[in-house]
Protein backbone atom coordinates (compact mmCIF):
# COMPACT_ATOMS: atom_id res chain seq x y z
CA UNK A 1 0.00 0.00 0.00
CA UNK A 2 2.53 2.51 1.08
CA UNK A 3 4.65 1.39 -2.54
CA UNK A 4 1.51 2.37 -4.46
CA UNK A 5 1.29 5.43 -2.44
CA UNK A 6 4.61 6.81 -3.35
CA UNK A 7 3.95 5.64 -6.98
CA UNK A 8 0.92 8.03 -7.07
CA UNK A 9 2.49 11.19 -5.43
CA UNK A 10 3.91 12.29 -8.38
CA UNK A 11 0.99 11.99 -10.34
CA UNK A 12 -1.00 13.92 -8.08
CA UNK A 13 1.80 16.50 -8.17
CA UNK A 14 1.25 16.99 -11.78
CA UNK A 15 -2.24 16.94 -11.07
CA UNK A 16 -2.04 19.78 -8.76
CA UNK A 17 -0.41 21.60 -10.97
CA UNK A 18 -2.16 20.83 -13.63
CA UNK A 19 -5.36 22.30 -11.51
CA UNK A 20 -3.41 25.45 -10.80
CA UNK A 21 -2.29 26.05 -14.54
CA UNK A 22 -5.49 26.62 -15.68
CA UNK A 23 -7.46 28.23 -12.76
CA UNK A 24 -10.56 30.33 -14.09
CA UNK A 25 -13.06 32.18 -12.26
CA UNK A 26 -16.13 29.86 -11.93
CA UNK A 27 -18.11 32.44 -9.71
CA UNK A 28 -21.29 33.18 -11.24
CA UNK A 29 -22.06 36.91 -10.93
CA UNK A 30 -25.36 38.46 -9.74
CA UNK A 31 -26.66 41.54 -9.16
CA UNK A 32 -28.64 42.74 -6.23
CA UNK A 33 -32.06 43.84 -6.73
CA UNK A 34 -31.30 47.81 -5.70
CA UNK A 35 -29.10 47.89 -8.90
CA UNK A 36 -32.26 46.69 -11.13
CA UNK A 37 -35.32 48.20 -9.76
CA UNK A 38 -36.73 51.58 -8.78
CA UNK A 39 -40.18 53.12 -8.90
CA UNK A 40 -40.26 54.41 -12.73
CA UNK A 41 -38.63 52.14 -15.40
CA UNK A 42 -37.67 49.43 -13.90
CA UNK A 43 -40.93 48.57 -11.70
CA UNK A 44 -42.24 45.35 -12.21
CA UNK A 45 -40.47 42.07 -12.04
CA UNK A 46 -40.23 41.61 -15.93
CA UNK A 47 -38.62 44.82 -16.19
CA UNK A 48 -35.54 44.66 -13.69
CA UNK A 49 -35.13 40.69 -14.97
CA UNK A 50 -34.69 42.12 -18.04
CA UNK A 51 -32.37 44.87 -17.44
CA UNK A 52 -30.03 42.32 -15.88
CA UNK A 53 -30.07 39.89 -19.02
CA UNK A 54 -29.42 42.89 -20.79
CA UNK A 55 -26.10 44.05 -19.13
CA UNK A 56 -24.76 40.58 -18.70
CA UNK A 57 -25.46 38.73 -15.43
CA UNK A 58 -25.64 35.52 -14.71
CA UNK A 59 -28.45 36.08 -12.17
CA UNK A 60 -30.13 38.52 -9.04
CA UNK A 61 -31.15 38.46 -5.96
CA UNK A 62 -34.81 38.47 -4.83
CA UNK A 63 -35.56 41.71 -1.82
CA UNK A 64 -38.14 39.96 0.37
CA UNK A 65 -40.70 37.45 -0.56
CA UNK A 66 -43.62 39.99 -2.01
CA UNK A 67 -44.28 38.95 -5.59
CA UNK A 68 -41.87 36.18 -5.26
CA UNK A 69 -43.99 33.88 -8.00
CA UNK A 70 -43.92 36.32 -11.22
CA UNK A 71 -40.10 37.51 -10.52
CA UNK A 72 -39.01 34.16 -10.27
CA UNK A 73 -41.32 33.53 -13.79
CA UNK A 74 -39.64 36.34 -15.00
CA UNK A 75 -36.17 34.92 -13.92
CA UNK A 76 -36.88 31.35 -15.76
CA UNK A 77 -37.87 33.29 -18.81
CA UNK A 78 -35.19 35.32 -19.55
CA UNK A 79 -32.54 32.47 -18.83
CA UNK A 80 -31.26 33.77 -15.59
CA UNK A 81 -30.48 32.04 -12.00
CA UNK A 82 -31.87 33.23 -9.05
CA UNK A 83 -29.17 33.55 -6.41
CA UNK A 84 -30.03 34.86 -3.28
CA UNK A 85 -33.38 35.83 -1.42
CA UNK A 86 -32.93 38.58 1.01
CA UNK A 87 -35.03 37.51 4.27
CA UNK A 88 -35.36 39.22 7.51
CA UNK A 89 -34.99 37.12 10.82
CA UNK A 90 -36.30 39.23 14.02
CA UNK A 91 -34.99 38.15 16.92
CA UNK A 92 -37.84 40.03 18.74
CA UNK A 93 -40.83 38.70 17.17
CA UNK A 94 -41.75 35.71 19.09
CA UNK A 95 -44.39 35.01 17.03
CA UNK A 96 -43.63 35.38 13.19
CA UNK A 97 -40.11 36.04 13.18
CA UNK A 98 -39.29 35.18 9.55
CA UNK A 99 -41.57 35.31 6.92
CA UNK A 100 -43.70 32.07 6.91
CA UNK A 101 -43.81 32.02 3.07
CA UNK A 102 -40.61 30.70 3.22
CA UNK A 103 -41.23 27.14 2.77
CA UNK A 104 -42.98 27.30 0.38
CA UNK A 105 -40.48 29.25 -1.61
CA UNK A 106 -38.55 26.39 -0.72
CA UNK A 107 -40.42 23.94 -1.98
CA UNK A 108 -40.44 26.28 -5.49
CA UNK A 109 -36.53 25.50 -5.33
CA UNK A 110 -36.03 22.74 -4.67
CA UNK A 111 -33.32 21.15 -6.96
CA UNK A 112 -31.79 25.07 -7.69
CA UNK A 113 -28.52 26.93 -5.72
CA UNK A 114 -30.46 29.51 -4.95
CA UNK A 115 -30.25 30.57 -1.14
CA UNK A 116 -32.06 33.17 1.00
CA UNK A 117 -29.39 35.49 3.22
CA UNK A 118 -30.89 36.00 6.26
CA UNK A 119 -30.23 39.80 8.24
CA UNK A 120 -30.68 39.70 11.44
CA UNK A 121 -32.42 42.34 13.54
CA UNK A 122 -33.09 43.48 17.09
CA UNK A 123 -34.62 46.55 18.44
CA UNK A 124 -33.99 45.22 22.29
CA UNK A 125 -30.55 44.07 22.15
CA UNK A 126 -27.51 46.15 20.85
CA UNK A 127 -25.33 44.98 17.81
CA UNK A 128 -23.11 41.60 18.32
CA UNK A 129 -24.71 41.27 21.03
CA UNK A 130 -24.38 37.65 22.89
CA UNK A 131 -27.61 38.06 24.82
CA UNK A 132 -29.22 37.54 21.30
CA UNK A 133 -26.71 34.14 20.47
CA UNK A 134 -29.33 31.39 21.83
CA UNK A 135 -32.46 33.32 19.83
CA UNK A 136 -30.89 33.53 16.42
CA UNK A 137 -28.82 29.99 16.37
CA UNK A 138 -32.09 28.46 17.15
CA UNK A 139 -34.25 30.00 14.18
CA UNK A 140 -31.07 29.97 12.13
CA UNK A 141 -30.79 26.48 12.19
CA UNK A 142 -34.74 25.73 11.96
CA UNK A 143 -34.32 27.91 8.22
CA UNK A 144 -31.24 25.63 7.74
CA UNK A 145 -33.53 22.08 8.43
CA UNK A 146 -36.67 23.51 6.71
CA UNK A 147 -34.21 24.27 3.63
CA UNK A 148 -32.30 21.38 4.06
CA UNK A 149 -35.43 19.27 3.51
CA UNK A 150 -35.55 20.78 -0.11
CA UNK A 151 -31.99 20.07 -0.68
CA UNK A 152 -31.36 23.87 -0.19
CA UNK A 153 -28.52 26.02 1.68
CA UNK A 154 -29.11 29.47 3.86
CA UNK A 155 -26.67 32.31 4.62
CA UNK A 156 -26.46 35.17 7.22
CA UNK A 157 -25.96 37.88 5.65
CA UNK A 158 -23.81 40.62 8.11
CA UNK A 159 -24.92 43.90 8.08
CA UNK A 160 -23.85 47.12 9.83
CA UNK A 161 -26.16 48.60 13.03
CA UNK A 162 -28.12 45.15 12.62
CA UNK A 163 -27.74 42.38 15.51
CA UNK A 164 -25.78 40.52 13.03
CA UNK A 165 -23.70 42.95 11.70
CA UNK A 166 -20.07 41.77 11.27
CA UNK A 167 -17.75 38.32 10.21
CA UNK A 168 -17.57 37.76 13.82
CA UNK A 169 -21.04 37.51 14.38
CA UNK A 170 -21.70 35.37 11.32
CA UNK A 171 -18.54 32.96 12.74
CA UNK A 172 -19.92 32.73 16.01
CA UNK A 173 -23.00 32.13 15.14
CA UNK A 174 -22.71 29.61 12.55
CA UNK A 175 -20.09 27.58 15.04
CA UNK A 176 -23.52 26.92 17.27
CA UNK A 177 -25.57 26.19 14.12
CA UNK A 178 -23.40 23.31 13.24
CA UNK A 179 -25.58 23.31 10.26
CA UNK A 180 -23.38 21.74 7.05
CA UNK A 181 -26.12 23.80 4.79
CA UNK A 182 -25.80 26.97 6.72
CA UNK A 183 -22.85 29.67 6.25
CA UNK A 184 -22.49 33.29 5.35
CA UNK A 185 -22.43 35.69 2.84
CA UNK A 186 -18.66 38.00 3.09
CA UNK A 187 -20.02 41.24 1.83
CA UNK A 188 -17.18 43.76 1.51
CA UNK A 189 -19.46 47.55 2.38
CA UNK A 190 -20.35 45.84 5.24
CA UNK A 191 -16.74 44.27 6.19
CA UNK A 192 -15.19 47.95 5.37
CA UNK A 193 -17.99 49.83 8.03
CA UNK A 194 -17.63 47.52 10.88
CA UNK A 195 -13.86 47.97 10.22
CA UNK A 196 -14.03 51.49 10.01
CA UNK A 197 -16.18 52.43 13.18
CA UNK A 198 -13.99 49.93 15.16
CA UNK A 199 -10.56 51.72 13.93
CA UNK A 200 -8.93 48.94 12.33
CA UNK A 201 -7.57 48.83 9.11
CA UNK A 202 -9.03 46.12 6.67
CA UNK A 203 -5.89 45.88 4.41
CA UNK A 204 -4.08 44.74 7.78
CA UNK A 205 -6.88 42.58 8.80
CA UNK A 206 -8.48 40.94 5.62
CA UNK A 207 -6.65 38.00 5.10
CA UNK A 208 -7.31 36.86 8.90
CA UNK A 209 -10.73 37.46 8.20
CA UNK A 210 -10.84 35.54 5.21
CA UNK A 211 -8.92 32.54 6.59
CA UNK A 212 -11.20 32.14 9.51
CA UNK A 213 -14.31 32.93 7.60
CA UNK A 214 -13.61 30.90 4.49
CA UNK A 215 -15.24 27.22 5.38
CA UNK A 216 -18.51 29.16 5.73
CA UNK A 217 -18.63 31.57 2.84
CA UNK A 218 -20.87 30.62 0.69
CA UNK A 219 -21.46 33.84 -1.29
CA UNK A 220 -19.80 37.09 -1.91
CA UNK A 221 -21.02 41.00 -2.22
CA UNK A 222 -18.67 43.12 -3.72
CA UNK A 223 -18.18 46.80 -5.30
CA UNK A 224 -15.81 49.78 -5.65
CA UNK A 225 -15.06 51.29 -2.63
CA UNK A 226 -12.91 54.02 -1.29
CA UNK A 227 -11.22 53.34 2.16
CA UNK A 228 -11.25 54.91 4.96
CA UNK A 229 -14.52 57.37 4.64
CA UNK A 230 -13.91 60.97 5.19
CA UNK A 231 -16.30 61.32 7.88
CA UNK A 232 -18.06 59.26 10.24
CA UNK A 233 -21.32 60.61 9.30
CA UNK A 234 -23.75 57.82 8.53
CA UNK A 235 -25.46 59.58 5.42
CA UNK A 236 -22.59 59.87 3.72
CA UNK A 237 -21.04 56.68 4.48
CA UNK A 238 -22.45 54.71 1.51
CA UNK A 239 -21.49 57.58 -0.80
CA UNK A 240 -17.39 56.15 -0.10
CA UNK A 241 -17.87 52.14 0.73
CA UNK A 242 -20.37 51.78 -2.08
CA UNK A 243 -19.41 53.02 -5.44
CA UNK A 244 -19.58 50.93 -9.34
CA UNK A 245 -17.05 47.93 -10.06
CA UNK A 246 -13.94 49.68 -10.79
CA UNK A 247 -14.22 53.16 -8.90
CA UNK A 248 -12.50 53.73 -5.58
CA UNK A 249 -9.10 52.45 -4.54
CA UNK A 250 -9.88 49.32 -2.68
CA UNK A 251 -8.61 46.40 -4.05
CA UNK A 252 -11.33 44.58 -4.87
CA UNK A 253 -9.34 42.49 -7.34
CA UNK A 254 -7.31 41.34 -3.98
CA UNK A 255 -10.37 40.91 -2.15
CA UNK A 256 -11.97 38.29 -4.86
CA UNK A 257 -8.93 36.94 -5.49
CA UNK A 258 -8.04 35.33 -1.91
CA UNK A 259 -11.13 33.84 -1.40
CA UNK A 260 -10.37 32.62 -5.53
CA UNK A 261 -7.20 31.09 -4.45
CA UNK A 262 -9.45 29.11 -1.46
CA UNK A 263 -11.18 27.56 -4.23
CA UNK A 264 -14.51 29.45 -3.88
CA UNK A 265 -16.85 29.30 -6.61
CA UNK A 266 -19.85 30.77 -5.25
CA UNK A 267 -21.97 33.50 -6.85
CA UNK A 268 -20.88 36.62 -6.46
CA UNK A 269 -23.33 39.73 -6.25
CA UNK A 270 -22.69 43.14 -7.16
CA UNK A 271 -24.22 46.06 -4.12
CA UNK A 272 -25.63 48.71 -5.83
CA UNK A 273 -27.54 50.58 -3.01
CA UNK A 274 -27.85 54.26 -3.27
CA UNK A 275 -25.75 54.86 -6.31
CA UNK A 276 -26.61 57.81 -8.52
CA UNK A 277 -25.42 57.57 -11.83
CA UNK A 278 -28.34 55.95 -14.64
CA UNK A 279 -28.55 52.10 -14.26
CA UNK A 280 -27.45 51.66 -17.27
CA UNK A 281 -24.29 53.17 -17.47
CA UNK A 282 -23.36 51.93 -13.72
CA UNK A 283 -24.24 48.44 -14.30
CA UNK A 284 -22.49 48.20 -17.65
CA UNK A 285 -19.50 49.47 -15.95
CA UNK A 286 -19.30 47.00 -13.41
CA UNK A 287 -19.79 43.62 -15.21
CA UNK A 288 -17.05 45.06 -17.58
CA UNK A 289 -14.89 45.50 -14.57
CA UNK A 290 -16.04 41.56 -13.72
CA UNK A 291 -14.91 40.56 -16.47
CA UNK A 292 -11.73 42.11 -16.38
CA UNK A 293 -10.92 41.00 -13.10
CA UNK A 294 -11.45 36.94 -14.93
CA UNK A 295 -9.73 37.56 -17.25
CA UNK A 296 -6.75 39.00 -14.87
CA UNK A 297 -7.01 36.05 -12.68
CA UNK A 298 -6.83 33.51 -15.49
CA UNK A 299 -3.77 35.51 -17.09
CA UNK A 300 -2.16 35.31 -14.03
CA UNK A 301 -2.31 31.54 -13.49
CA UNK A 302 -1.45 30.62 -17.38
CA UNK A 303 1.30 33.30 -17.97
CA UNK A 304 2.31 32.75 -21.81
Amino acid sequence: MKLRLLQLLPLLALASVAFAQNREVRSPFFVFNNGISDTAAYKTPEAQVALAKQMGFDGVEKNRLDNFPAFYEAVKANGLKLNTMYVQVNLDDEKTPYDPRLEEVFKTLRGTEAMPWLFVTSQKLKPSSPDGDARAVALVREIADLAQRHGLRVMVYPHIWFWLQSPDDALRVLRQVDRPNAGMTFNLCHYLATQFYEGQNPRQNFAVWAAKAQPYVFALSVNGADFPPPSTDRARLWDTLIQPLGSGSYDVYGFLKTFWDAGFTGPVGLQCYNLKQPKAEHLRRSVQTWRTYKKRYAAEANPK
